[in-house]
């Protein structure tokens, strides 16, 4: 979700999995275009790793994919207890469920804003402050998590209906007033598969919500391969709002709203990457940090340069 954040050390070259499977990413998700461009070489500067990962650029649509990815159960192995959005859970950072709650309320709002309670399933729902946020305004929850520890948390620890483990190994059960997808659709196989399990399941008038990274952004433009969002090996898939909006209506979806945000965190961690060193780390860092970075986390997102989109969709 939006308030991801990096607090964690690198991993020393021996604690990374070694992929040792690859899988050539052979068509486009968006446009089904066999053709590629090299476009970056990249590694995971989140967890650190000797790897070494090619992205490739889609001539005819611009979707960025990551080709060769390691096979998914290889990639399973990335969103280890480490990662640092799991940080709440696994009791790295302490919980205060007010305050994990409020870090949610824009998404919680706005989808009560479009759409009456009734079931929700949040696909990826981490640690389930925001399915939890959602029940307390009166949302029947349930949610699907990859790493089964953060899973049992969000039911031993909240009380909440999650299955541990992919969207794809689980029965999505019936039908859903509102499926969301945050920080889901970059990560899979086929982004399509997942979009027409959501079509299947999805009421009739109901929403669907979808948050990826912008890979359109100037943001990302600026920092290319250092950017902090490109995430290899985790993310396979970078979409703009262009290519996310296409992708939805291949697969019969109308999107009715599309919001920007941005985070000032995503930029300081750019910075790191590109530099080899922790930002800030000089008084000129600090004046950067206040001056710049700061105000153009809130400025970006009204222009339409929000390094995360989000879109509100209905069955078209």
């Amino acid at each position: 979700m939006a308030d991801t954040e990096n607090t964690e050390s690198p991993l020393t070259d021996s604690e990374f999995p070694t992929f040792e499977e690859a899988e050539t990413v052979v068509d486009c998700a968006v446009c089904g275009s066999a053709l590629s461009r090299p476009w970056w070489k990249v590694k995971d500067t989140l967890l650190g790793s000797v790897e070494e990962y090619r992205i490739v650029r889609c001539p005819d649509c611009g979707t960025l994919r990551m080709s060769p990815r390691p096979a998914f159960e290889e990639r399973r192995r990335s969103f280890s207890d480490l990662y640092p959005l799991f940080d709440w859970a696994l009791g790295r950072k302490r919980a205060q469920a007010d305050k994990r709650i409020a870090k949610f309320s824009t998404q919680i709002n706005e989808i009560n804003r479009r759409q009456r309670p009734g079931k929700l399933l949040d696909v990826g729902c981490g640690d389930g402050y925001f399915m939890l946020g959602m029940q307390r305004r009166g949302w029947e929850v349930g949610g699907i998590e990859l790493n089964e520890n953060v899973a049992a948390y969000a039911r031993d620890q909240l009380g909440l209906d999650v299955k541990g483990g992919a969207e794809h190994e689980q029965d999505w059960g019936g039908k859903y007033d509102c499926i969301t997808l945050y920080g889901v659709i970059e990560d899979l196989d086929d982004p399509n598969d997942c979009l027409k399990r959501c079509h299947e399941h999805l009421a009739d008038n109901g929403l669907l919500v979808v948050q990826t990274h912008n890979i359109d952004c100037w943001e990302a433009k600026l920092f290319g391969p250092h950017w902090f969002n490109v995430e290899a090996p985790r993310h396979v898939w970078h979409f703009s709002p262009g290519t996310l909006g296409r992708l939805l209506g291949k697969n019969d979806f109308r999107q009715e709203g599309l919001l920007h945000y941005g985070a000032a965190f995503v930029t300081e961690r750019s910075i790191e990457n590109r530099r080899g060193k922790v930002f800030p780390s000089s008084r000129f860092d600090r004046v950067l940090r206040k001056a710049v970075i700061a105000p153009a986390a809130k400025i970006t997102p009204k222009l339409g340069q929000g390094i995360m989109i989000e879109s509100y969709s209905r069955k078209a």
